[in-house]
């Protein structure tokens, strides 16, 4: 009997091992379910987006969030005239009912005015039954404050804060308050009652994205189901690596789970590209057993073969692709981190479902026989070759005319490369929405009547906050931006609501700051000053992200910076400019800047590692020559198509680096294969391209279909990201039949000469791994 060599030891293993490898995915599947269960669903939080060391996160989160910040549930009310004692009336129900709920910080509407205004005049809180004494205490309010919520007499809202750090059941339920109180204030029937804001908003976001992972997954199925019935059905059990795959992507929810690792927007979109990316180590294990069996011998000899010569093709295939995903980590932004290692962690379920699970149940399928039946082989045989022959003819056309291909590519490249530097970000998370989602709708309506919400927030600390001077600066600087910037609508902060307590004017004394502070309602007070150290000035700056562009929101807050120091604070105070459009911005930056240091810390991170495994210049060059043709032309496409830059598509370039290495490398290992056996050059890339084309046809139609669920999807943003991967996916498939064959031949013909550079660069590594 011949002994065992080194490589198939694993292999036997598995064929020795079926019983013991199937409890274990067992057991490995039973607690990947009850983990998976401790998933929750975010929205984006601030930790998404900012490194929590990072002083940027500290000013927002701490100075600003967590002290000052809220956000609105907005009831908007249209009618002919909202300032009607019946519909003022109804307000003021659905105000007192609200202002009576946990969480709610302030209610503010006309109503209340109004209300206070009475107060003041006649000495009762109340609403007037006549129309004449509402239009006089109307002009009496506050002018500025009337202009944001009553733009004219047919609308107007009635604005519930509540505090940005609610969690998302928390805010759940205070807009389902917010709900039944509309409906028990009793309008009048003519007016018409919304529901908005920004809370309102991200509750939407959240209900859709649970639906829409769902059906994500469903419709990757159903369409991977019809690929591989389509290309892999020249094999027995075509639709077994679907189940192997899916099996891989369980595993990987119970890690999540097991790691508290949250699911959200964009990390949902990371199991399309796993179950594309994983499903091609079932297929080309299930493709390569079925090769050796159709050969005539033992299932078991299928087995040992098969994971002696394409499991390690396929781990170094793996561990490219991981390298590419592992690019990410150079991101500063976390989201963009936190899809990496979602990615890293599913590649290595999906290859450890395939390699053991996979083969083990091919292996349990065919054990009750020897030999497969010649009728089945022969069908086999013709199918394969009719998949392989468009492969083999697609190679041998570009090795003919491989200097017009290589010339042809490298053009479409470098403009591509080029254009790539034109397409604009996109972080505008309403644009990612499914854009007829009725609050969304409802959300644009609001802005389109009472202008945009964005904000800039000025936060100021001092030794004393409610020094008539430093609340003088306030009020005067607010007048100053209000007037001096365009893009500044208005200005809010303790100095304004102190002037409305004090007749138009601040007073000249500390003990009378302080006592209108005493006396001022806390929903307001605690709205804009944190003790007697700490305050807060919002400046509203309506729609700037939308009219101007990260670019132009940038300058402002640079301008705002410049104001300040010109205009001059008091001595012993600190100025620091934060807000949501602060840490936007920041990340709009991360991602425009970061996207090609990513690519190119990927690329020599490939270079590198597939330079140590096969100490072969040759080897650990041609792969990545071909990826640097794709993330080319990829970014043409962006450019041409009008797309623009997400923080998903922003990991384009290391989907690629993934995707397309692991084509090539599957390819390369073939043809090594064959060169070992015996075969010269040209026999050996036309017997891999014909023996494995097959296999990587099926294995990319699959990952297209696959990633094509992802145009399914109502959210913009993984809609997008689904047409991008699917031309990346094509892109990659083309080139490896084509760019990378014409590379690896052209090269092994030259292997004398490029070997004197193999030599020096290995001499070059030594060296410097004897200076470290």
């Amino acid at each position: 009997m011949r002994p065992i060599d080194r490589k198939e030891r694993l292999g036997c293993w598995i064929a020795k091992n079926p019983e013991l490898i199937l409890i274990a995915a067992v057991l490995l599947t039973l607690l990947s379910l009850h983990y998976a269960q401790q998933i929750e669903m975010h929205g984006m939080r601030t930790e998404d987006f900012v490194d929590k060391g990072s002083m940027l996160y500290q000013t927002y989160e701490h100075l600003f969030k967590e002290r000052f910040a809220t956000e609105s549930i907005t009831v908007v009310i249209e009618g002919d005239d909202v300032t009607a004692p019946d519909v003022l009336k109804a307000m003021d129900r659905l105000a007192v009912q609200m202002e009576s709920v946990p969480d709610v910080i302030s209610v503010t509407g006309i109503s209340q005015i109004i209300k206070s205004a009475a107060e003041r005049e006649i000495g009762r809180r109340c609403i007037p039954d006549e129309q004449s004494a509402i239009d006089t205490l109307l002009l009496k309010g506050d002018a500025r404050l009337l202009q944001n919520i009553l733009p004219d007499r047919r609308h107007t809202i009635l604005s519930i804060e509540i505090p940005l750090t609610l969690t998302e059941r928390e805010r759940e339920e205070v807009l389902r308050e917010t709900e039944r109180a509309v409906a028990m204030a009793e309008f009048p029937p003519a007016v018409g009652v919304i529901v908005t804001g920004n809370a309102a908003l991200g509750v939407a976001i959240k209900n859709e994205m649970s639906k829409s992972n769902a059906s994500l997954l469903g419709a990757s199925g159903v369409l991977m189901i019809l690929a591989l019935l389509l290309v892999f059905r020249h094999v027995n059990w075509p639709l077994l690596p679907l189940p192997i795959v899916f099996l891989g992507i369980i595993w990987t929810f119970g890690i999540m789970g097991l790691l508290h690792i949250p699911m959200t927007m964009i990390s949902m979109s990371a199991f399309p590209i796993l179950i594309g990316i994983g499903i091609d180590y079932a297929i080309q294990f299930h493709n390569r057993i079925e090769e050796e069996f159709s050969k005539g011998g033992s299932i078991k000899k299928a087995v040992v073969e098969t994971v002696a010569h394409t499991a390690p093709a396929v781990l170094i295939a793996m561990a490219i692709t991981a390298a590419g995903f592992f690019s990410l980590f150079t991101s500063s932004v976390p989201m963009i981190r936190e899809f990496g290692v979602l990615c890293l962690t599913g590649l290595i379920m999906c290859y450890i479902s395939a390699l053991f699970v996979g083969i083990t149940v091919l292996y349990a399928a065919e054990r009750s026989g020897n030999n497969r039946k010649r009728a089945d082989a022969s069908e086999s045989t013709v199918a394969e070759t009719a998949a392989g022959r468009a492969v083999r003819s697609t190679v041998r056309f570009s090795l003919r005319r491989g200097t017009l291909i290589i010339l042809l590519a490298l053009l479409l490249s470098l403009a591509g490369v080029y254009s790539d530097t034109l397409v604009p970000v996109d972080t505008d998370f309403k644009n990612y929405m499914p854009q007829d989602l009725p609050p969304l709708v409802q959300f644009r309506h609001l802005v389109d009547i009472f202008g945009g919400s964005d904000e800039l927030n000025i936060i100021l600390q001092g030794d004393d906050i409610t020094d008539p001077k430093m609340l003088e600066w306030m009020n005067e600087f607010g007048d100053y931006i209000t007037e001096s910037r365009q893009q500044v609508y208005y200005v809010n902060s303790i100095a304004g609501y102190m002037r409305m307590l004090n007749n138009g004017s601040i007073p000249d004394d500390v003990t009378s700051t302080r006592y209108l502070l005493s006396i001022m309602p806390s929903s307001m007070r605690d709205r804009y000053i944190d003790g007697h150290d700490t305050a807060v000035m919002d400046i509203n700056i309506g729609n700037a992200l939308r009219d101007l562009g990260e670019e132009g929101v940038d300058r402002l807050i640079k301008e705002m910076y410049k104001d300040v120091e010109w205009f001059g604070v008091p001595p012993g105070t600190s100025v620091v400019i934060t807000g949501n459009l602060v840490v936007m911005t920041t990340v709009i930056k991360a991602l425009t800047t970061g996207r090609t240091e990513m690519t190119l810390f990927g690329l020599v991170v490939i270079f590198f590692i597939l330079f140590l495994i096969y100490r072969d210049l040759i080897k650990a060059l041609v792969p990545v020559l071909p990826m640097l043709v794709v993330i080319g032309w990829m970014g043409g496409v962006m450019y041409v198509t009008g797309m623009k830059y997400t923080p998903l598509t922003a990991t384009l370039g290391a989907l690629i680096l993934g995707v397309g290495s692991e084509y090539s490398i599957l390819m390369m290992e073939r043809f090594y294969e064959e060169l070992k056996r015996g075969n010269d050059i040209d026999q050996a890339i036309s017997r891999a391209s014909s023996s494995i084309g097959s296999a990587l046809v099926a294995s990319g139609m699959t990952t297209v279909f696959g990633f094509g669920a992802l145009i399914t999807s109502p959210f913009v943003i993984t809609n997008n990201f689904g047409t991008v991967t699917v031309l990346a996916v094509i892109f990659a498939l083309i080139t490896t039949f084509t760019v990378f064959p014409v590379l690896l031949v052209r090269l092994e013909r030259e292997r004398g000469r490029v070997e004197r550079l193999n030599v020096m660069l290995i001499d070059v590594i030594k060296r410097c791994a004897g200076a470290v």
